[in-house]
């Protein structure tokens, strides 16, 4: 889910923003005219062209005016699919406001299945002097919205990504009363949701949370039963059954239900990626990003098909067994000892330099489809496509470049080797290569050796038809002889998409002389900043 840009407010008698009956009808009337309603089988349609909070319905909806009409358009409805309308409000405040509008709608109100909670800062900031203003706090506002719900299936608490950066002093805000994971206010907001909850989302206040142990997956183990998506991020877990503070900690923590697991910025117990595989036997996609606190990082799967692992800190030995995984990510600093046992997997992503005196093995892997690969040290390279000749789409990188937040270039690190893969290689190895993309750092690597060996491309790509160049350039005439020289090499060339970084000592027309020598060739020519281009493989 993405983050809301919605702001909950206090919903107290003097906080309350009211909403007129005339814009809530146009609302619901206007969701039931339209395409955009929730199916009776549950799948939802497409909502992309509509605007449900605007003031107004959008073209084509039926607009009412006045409490009127209101009951007359919407009798026909039951008060379960009045709940589901209102369901997709973006927001718990939002549901708030169509709440006051009658009893019908309160009673509807109740039968909601999707609550998000959104904590921002002007719902902690206490004011002083004689215009101070009461703040409810966000976990009353939280319990006193929940304990009315009787069918919650998707529950998203989340603080905001403004207030993640701050720190707060005890007179502004109560110790510890931003902590969501905290057992105790766990134990008042998951009993009376819990019976048909789906899909749960926590994105907790890291700076403190990320330091206290909560026993969350325990709770959840107790009470829901029905769970299948679970995102949790900003805190410090284990689901070790001894640890559970309640009065059944010495039962096994267990979630057999769960499907999907994303866990961002979470400690972990030093064996805590086991404990996982213990606790969710069934997880189909496990998405793991900046993860601490592993040493051995272990996890057999016969079900599991996405992987993510995102650590953090050097764990000691990585080791998988997950044969019907089909995508893997790793992203890590090289453990002493890394073995990958995938033998269907299609997808692979690398961002990792190999040590000399660490093991790396991917055994079984031949049945790859695509590679990316980010890494100054290529041997692992080498040998995954000496063993996937059925690479299709390659992508490479050094991880020599460093950004700002922002996107803005700030610097080639000085520490990192300018290798380059083995073209060679690749070329005699894949003989079904038809993709190739080059990021930043590698572009900046094949500058610096262009201006001392320029048949770096020299061998001709017979199957190659699209390129993707993701660029910052540092010397205009060197890059321009780089950029002929490799479209030379590459007679099979159909697709050439170039992204320039918007810091780079060049502009686009520049290319102009060399789309003319190549006119059989479709040029795509755009700046990029932050975030590289990915659209042409699978993750």
């Amino acid at each position: 889910m993405a983050a809301l840009g919605v702001e909950f407010l206090c919903l107290g008698a003097a906080g309350r923003e009211a909403i007129t009956a005339g814009e809530t009808a146009e609302i619901v009337v206007g969701l039931k005219n339209s395409d955009a309603l929730p199916s009776s089988t549950g799948k939802r349609m497409s909502s992309s062209s509509m605007d449900i909070t605007s003031p107004r319905c959008p073209d084509g909806f039926l607009e009412l005016s006045g409490c009127d009409k209101l009951g007359t358009e919407l009798e026909d409805l039951s008060d379960d699919l009045l709940g589901e309308i209102v369901s997709w409000l973006p927001d718990a405040r939002d549901q708030a406001r169509v709440e006051r509008v009658s009893t019908r709608f309160r009673k509807s109100c109740k039968l909601v299945k999707t609550v998000k909670f959104l904590c921002r800062m002007k719902n902690v900031q206490r004011c002083t002097g004689p215009n101070a203003k009461h703040v409810t706090p966000f976990k009353d506002i939280v319990m006193s919205k929940l304990v009315h719900l009787t069918c919650v299936e998707r529950l998203r608490l989340e603080i905001e990504d403004e207030m993640q950066a701050s720190r707060f002093k005890e007179e502004v805000i109560e110790k510890n009363s931003l902590w969501i994971s905290d057992d105790k206010f766990v134990l008042q907001w998951l009993p009376p949701v819990s019976a048909n909850l789906i899909s749960l989302t926590i994105i907790d206040y890291g700076q403190q949370a990320i330091f206290h142990q909560t026993m969350l997956l325990q709770h959840l183990s107790n009470f829901c039963k029905n769970l299948q998506f679970l995102e949790l991020r900003n805190m410090f877990l284990d689901c070790a059954p001894t640890a559970c503070s309640t009065a059944d900690q010495m039962k096994p923590t267990r979630l057999s239900g769960v499907k999907v697991l994303t866990l961002r910025c979470v400690k972990l117990t030093e064996n805590g990626l086991k404990d996982l595989n213990d606790c969710m036997p069934n997880l189909i996609t496990l998405t793991l990003v900046t993860i601490v606190g592993l040493r051995d990082a272990r996890f057999k799967s016969d079900k599991l098909k996405v992987l993510c692992l995102g650590l953090a800190t050097r764990v000691k030995s990585v080791k998988l067994e997950v044969n019907a995984l089909t995508k893997l990510q790793l992203k890590m600093a090289c453990p002493d000892e890394l073995r990958v046992e995938a033998r269907s997997l299609q997808c692979l992503a690398v961002c990792m330099d190999k040590r000399q005196d660490a093991i790396v093995e991917f055994k079984g892997v031949n049945k790859l489809r695509e590679l990316l690969m980010g890494a100054s040290e290529f041997s692992t390279l080498d040998k995954l496509c000496s063993a996937n000749p059925g690479l299709e789409k390659v992508f490479l990188d050094v991880p020599c470049m460093t950004f700002e937040d922002d996107g803005g270039w700030k610097a080639v690190l000085s520490h990192v080797p300018l290798n380059l893969p083995n073209m060679k290689h690749i070329k005699i190895k894949c003989t079904k290569l038809h993709t190739l993309s080059i990021g930043p750092g590698l572009w900046y690597s094949l500058e610096q050796d262009t201006k001392t060996n320029p048949e770096t491309f020299s061998p001709t790509w017979p199957v190659l038809t699209t390129l993707i160049l993701q660029i910052i350039v540092q010397e205009l005439e060197v890059s321009l002889k780089l950029f002929r020289g490799l479209l030379e090499s590459i007679p099979s060339l159909e697709n050439l998409e170039v992204y320039v970084h918007k810091d780079s000592n060049m502009e686009l027309e520049e290319f102009g002389p060399l789309k003319e020598l190549f006119p059989t060739v479709q040029w795509k020519l755009d700046w990029w900043k932050k975030g590289l281009k990915f659209n042409r493989f699978s993750f």
